[in-house]
């Protein structure tokens, strides 16, 4: 063998060392790029949002910010050979610690975006509503409240500025997390007419009063009672008296005509405010609800106790509990009782 073939040899093995070193790091690099882990997150779990009208790039930049990546880059990569820009499904995703970025790609492009639990609480207004709820989906506050107070808006889902409040209804609800505003106020919407279903809507009829009146009475036995066993019973009491015109004199209408709902004791100075919520001073019931009542405030209205009470009044002591009377004589003594308790418990 010459020194020209010997030669020629050496620099084969020479270019088959060269190749296979690059093919085990290309294959290294890719297999890094694809299954090592990319992300370290400070506990096990990372609730991460991709927002509407989202991008590679901007989905790229969020996941960055909001958690450790090792390599950013590999992430981008990998997710252009995937086609990521082209399936990306805003919502709310759970990371996992110490995952790759194949695993992260193909979460986002899954779909399988995480529910929001959002819990319609007891509320004296719906601004109040709207403050809670909306840290918790991408609609913005001020979307929100654009919504809530645009008649135009309210009037086509069959409510006013008094009224709206009755469409939410104390419960727990799922969303996905990218709902606008209008979304939501639809989701709501549907809820209400979901509960008010032919059962319910024949028992309001029957009574003589809407939807949205039986909510309203039902915020009035809300505040008046956190016995259920009595809602009923404080329910045909308040219905009695307005199929006689007599003025329901509720007083957590009065509290809330004034704004101060800590009264203890209700004064003829609180009760002369004129307020259309004071039900001292006008006969029949409130513009609307003046909370959101639960739904089974809601029921006792429609399933109220039939009787010929006409007054309550709270007993003397700590239960909870009311004391019935069916003509104002007893009703005074009733009240006489009350007034002496809270004046020696210095109210």
């Amino acid at each position: 063998m010459n020194r020209h073939s010997k030669k020629n040899r050496k620099t084969l093995r020479y270019i088959l060392i060269i190749i296979t070193l690059l093919i085990i790091i290309f294959s290294w690099k890719t297999y890094s790029i694809i299954f090592r882990t990319n992300i370290s997150l400070p506990e096990s779990t990372y609730d991460f949002t991709i927002p509407s009208q989202s991008t590679l790039n901007s989905v790229s930049t969020k996941l960055s910010d909001e958690v450790s990546v090792r390599n950013i880059h590999d992430f981008t990569l990998l997710a252009q050979f995937l086609n990521l820009d082209s399936h990306i499904y805003p919502g709310l995703y759970t990371l996992h610690d110490n995952m790759s970025n194949k695993d992260i790609i193909l979460l986002f492009r899954s779909g399988k975006r995480k529910s929001v639990r959002l819990q319609i609480p007891f509320s004296r207004f719906a601004r109040d509503i709207i403050q809670d709820i909306a840290p918790l989906i991408e609609a913005k506050y001020d979307d929100l409240m654009k919504l809530l107070t645009t008649e135009s808006y309210i009037d086509s889902l069959g409510f006013s500025r008094y009224t709206i409040i009755s469409m939410f209804l104390q419960d727990t609800y799922f969303f996905h997390w990218n709902t606008s505003a209008r979304e939501f106020f639809e989701r709501m919407n549907k809820e209400h007419h979901i509960f008010w279903n032919t059962e319910r809507l024949q028992k309001a009829q029957k009574i003589g009063l809407t939807p949205t009146e039986v909510t309203t009475l039902a915020s009035i036995v809300e505040q008046e009672t956190n016995q259920n066993i009595e809602k009923p019973r404080i329910a045909g009491v308040y219905l009695n008296r307005l199929r006689i015109n007599m003025p329901l004199q509720a007083d957590p209408t009065v509290k809330y005509a004034i704004g101060d709902f800590e009264l203890k004791r209700i004064r003829s100075k609180h009760t002369a405010i004129d307020s259309r919520y004071n039900t001292y001073k006008y006969t029949g019931l409130p513009p609307g609800p003046i909370c959101t009542p639960s739904k089974t405030s809601i029921d006792a209205v429609l399933n109220y106790e039939t009787h010929s009470y006409l007054y309550f009044c709270a007993k003397p002591d700590y239960s909870g509990l009311h004391a019935f009377a069916k003509n104002y004589p007893e009703h005074l003594r009733n009240a006489r009782k009350y007034q002496r308790w809270l004046n020696q418990e210095g109210y």
